[in-house]
């Protein structure tokens, strides 16, 4: 099942359709809620085919399990395709406290001048708020341990990643993937996990993203 969150969320849907968004013919009522018991038709058409020669490395390039479904493979490419902007982002996931959020680096290529190869899993990763950046007041970098400047935090995570530092909660970010052969948006992947404190609380329930 799949609907429109109408909610007033930093660069949330009433962001995009203020700034020119139109919804997916396939999905154009935002009041409705859509089910399905498998992967819709226009999802399905943005997944790579698993009959793609190269399809078995594909999967260890995404960490997929040999066990996969199609939603697996959705969360883990985005859906991304080279005709349009499209990209399905995954939820922050929230459940007792603890969140977790995965991401690739956001503007790699405009901001890093070293080679992808050159990173490691080891690459202790920093986080510096941006707050005078002209399009995004809750912008955040991403910056190697010597001050080398990744990219940022893409967008639709910003605000909730600023609350995070804002609130002093306990966090780790680390890269989990790296494919230097893939297009720059699709390079450095990174997960951000850790626990909520008490000043916090209001966080989780801004988020709907929050686990059973």
């Amino acid at each position: 099942m799949i609907g429109y969150d109408r909610t007033n969320k930093h660069r949330g849907l009433k962001d995009a359709l203020s700034n020119g968004y139109y919804p997916h013919i396939a999905f154009h009522d935002l009041k409705k809620f859509y089910v399905s018991d498998k992967l819709f038709g226009p999802f399905l058409r943005r997944i790579p085919n698993t009959k793609r020669p190269d399809f078995s490395s594909l999967l260890i390039k995404l960490g997929l399990p040999k066990a996969f479904d199609d939603m697996d493979l959705l969360q883990a490419t985005g859906g991304r395709l080279a005709t349009d902007t499209y990209e399905f982002v995954s939820p922050i996931l929230i459940n007792d406290g603890n969140f977790k959020l995965n991401f690739y680096i956001a503007g790699l290529r405009h901001y890093y001048s070293g080679a992808v190869h050159d990173l490691s899993f080891k690459n202790k990763l920093l986080l510096e708020k941006d707050p005078e950046n002209k399009y995004d007041p809750f912008a955040v970098k991403i910056r190697l341990c010597d001050g080398v400047m990744l990219g940022f935090v893409p967008a639709f995570y910003s605000e909730f990643v600023t609350k995070v530092i804002d609130h002093q909660c306990r966090f780790q970010l680390e890269i989990d993937r790296l494919d230097s052969f893939a297009m720059p948006q699709l390079q450095v992947h990174v997960s951000f996990f850790g626990s909520l404190n008490k000043s916090s609380s209001e966080i989780e329930n801004y988020y709907v993203g929050t686990t059973p």
